[in-house]
Order: C-alpha cells, then sequence, then structure tokens
C-alpha cells in the first residue's frame, strides 16, 4: 500500500504522541492515512523497555492532563485499563498500566502503523507530497504531518516548506541519560518514592514494582534518570560508564548499598524534554496548506504539549482543504 499508484489522503510522520494525536483526529473524519515511523516501537518517549526478564519505564515517567482534548484521550485510556490514576511529584498525574508504553498502544489501537520505515527527505510532487524512504521506496499523499523531533524536522523541511524549518531551528531541547538496573527482587525494599533533584546523575530515581495499580510491574527493576545538567555534560560518554556513574549515585542518594545488578544499560534520550519552544505565535503549516508540523517543540515539555499539537494541525490541515 505505501508504494500504490492511489495517494493517502494524509501521512503522519512519527508515531509518538502528536503523531497518534493526528492520526487518531484524521481518522476520526475518515481519511485514508498511515503513520510511518523508522522506529520499533511506537510513542516515543512515552516508552518502555523489556530486557533479561525484566521492565523498565525509560522515558517519560508519567503525565499529566489539564486541557480538554488531552483529558478525554486519558479518560478513555483508564477506562480501557491503559492509565492509573497517580498522585506523584506533588500532582495529580497518570501512569501506565501497567507501562507507560500502554498508553501509546491503546491509542494507536487500529490505525495503519508502519514501523522501520526511515524517511530521508520530503518533495511536493504534482500537488503531492512525496515522502522518500531510505529504502528507495516513496510514500505519497494529499498531505502530511511531520512529527520529527526540531533538528530532524528542520533538515527534512528546508526546501520544501523553509518556513517550518525555519521554526524547528529556534527550538531547543535537554538530554536526558536513563540507567536501567535489574536485581534479585529480594533486594528490593519496602515502598520507597521516588527520588528526585533538579541537578546531578540523579535527577529521578524509582523501583518499577513501587508504581501503583493492581497489574504494576513486578521484580527487581530500577529506572534512574540523570538531570539535564549531567546528561548534558556526559552526552557523548560511553553508556557502560554512564550507567556505573549513575548506579554510584544512586547508591548514595539512596542510601543503599546493592550487590552487583543482574542487568545494567544506559540510554541517551538526545530531545528529552523541550527547553524553549519554536518562537512563539509560529503557525504549524506551511504556505500551501500541505504540510503541518507538530510535536512538544512547538508549545513545551510535557506529554500533553505533544498530544493537543498534532490534534491543532489536523485541524490546520482541514482548514486549509476548505
Amino acid at each position: 500500500m505505501m508504494d500504490s499508484d492511489t495517494p493517502l489522503d494524509l501521512v503522519v510522520l512519527g508515531s509518538g504522541m502528536a503523531g497518534l494525536a493526528a492520526a487518531t483526529q484524521a481518522s476520526s473524519g475518515g481519511l485514508r492515512l498511515a503513520i510511518v515511523d523508522k522506529g520499533r516501537r511506537i510513542g516515543g518517549r512515552v516508552s518502555t523497555r523489556r530486557a533479561d526478564g525484566f521492565t523498565f519505564n525509560h522515558g517519560a515517567q508519567f503525565l499529566t492532563a489539564r486541557q480538554d482534548g488531552f483529558i478525554s484521550a486519558c479518560d478513555k485510556a483508564v477506562a480501557a485499563g491503559a492509565l492509573q490514576p497517580w498522585q506523584v511529584a506533588g500532582r495529580d498525574a497518570y501512569c501506565g498500566a501497567p507501562t507507560m508504553r500502554d498508553f501509546p498502544s491503546f491509542l494507536g489501537s487500529g490505525l495503519d502503523i508502519r514501523q522501520g520505515v526511515e524517511i530521508t527527505g520530503i518533495e511536493r510532487h504534482d500537488g503531492l507530497v512525496a515522502l522518500h524512504r531510505a529504502d528507495g521506496g516513496t510514500v505519497t499523499a494529499h498531505q502530511a504531518v511531520i512529527t520529527a523531533p526540531a533538528p530532524q524536522a528542520m533538515r527534512l523541511l528546508a526546501d520544501v516548506a523553509p518556513g517550518l524549518s525555519a521554526a524547528a531551528a529556534s527550538a531547543a531541547y535537554a538530554p536526558c541519560w536513563t540507567a536501567m538496573f535489574g536485581f534479585d527482587s529480594d533486594m528490593v525494599p519496602d515502598i520507597m518514592p521516588p527520588i528526585q533533584n533538579r541537578t546531578g546523575p540523579v535527577g529521578w530515581a524509582m523501583w518499577e514494582c513501587h508504581r501503583p495499580g493492581p497489574a504494576a510491574i513486578t521484580g527487581g527493576a530500577l529506572t534512574v534518570q540523570a538531570a539535564p545538567d549531567w546528561s548534558a555534560d556526559n552526552l557523548e560518554e560511553d553508556p557502560a560508564l554512564v550507567a556505573k556513574a549513575i548506579l554510584a549515585a544512586w547508591q548514595v542518594a539512596s542510601g543503599l548499598s546493592m550487590d552487583a545488578p543482574a542487568y545494567q544499560a544506559a540510554h541517551r534520550w538526545r530531545y528529552a524534554r523541550v527547553t524553549n519552544p519554536a518562537d512563539a505565535g509560529t503557525s504549524p503549516l506551511s504556505a500551501d496548506g500541505r504540510i503541518a508540523v507538530a510535536g512538544d517543540w512547538l508549545a513545551g515539555a510535557r506529554v500533553e504539549d505533544a498530544y493537543m499539537s498534532g490534534l491543532r494541525a489536523v485541524t490546520a490541515l482541514a482548514d486549509a482543504a476548505g
């Protein structure tokens, strides 16, 4: 279908929260669409990793909802058992049930999502938007929503939508190193609240089994995320050394002395948290109304910001189409 002679009504690049929101909105309007994403799993930074029998929520730790469109999505996910209310970090929030990835999986149910599809360029051709794949194929559609992180969107849109490319260039991110440790479950302490710091190698730390809900994660999985300053200072460091340094710092911060973990890894999120959204007043729409952009880089750092930008992108495209 991806190389069919019949173009799609809409193609969405990216299966993170913005892409899923855009596709859900467009699908409800009866559009023929597909999501393409170079990753293996949907959800973007709302992510979960399973390794050696351990489960780690190694991306977003929780989410909050303040705007009607996102509140509605969260309410439906709670009713379906994909989200669980959680009072954490001094606020009313939600976590995935049982994992964070269950929320995007719920949102993506029924959508045409193609993983492992890398897009290397975007062109306009005969009134259509053509997304060129790394394998030489092409995805064509009447309209497109681009939800890649700002640096990637800037590159992809430089020729086809220079105004949107310039907007993407104005956004900035902070990185995040996430370390994951798997211990014998007998070593896990009693209920222990998250450790939270604004600086240093332990910005957030939590035993996964201490998350709420009747279907909570079991076992001795510990997730530790470094604060932005430490992550930036160590961005190009070897992952094994990063994990070792974070584990040592966590033991000091927690006051716990643990035996060597059975599993240990570190993951580098280069575009973890938006620190400077695109210039205020940026339109998400290209001059010809064929391409829209969406993502947290347009609005703010929260999961909700990314989701709402996806809804706005589809609305802008519909208005442009008349």
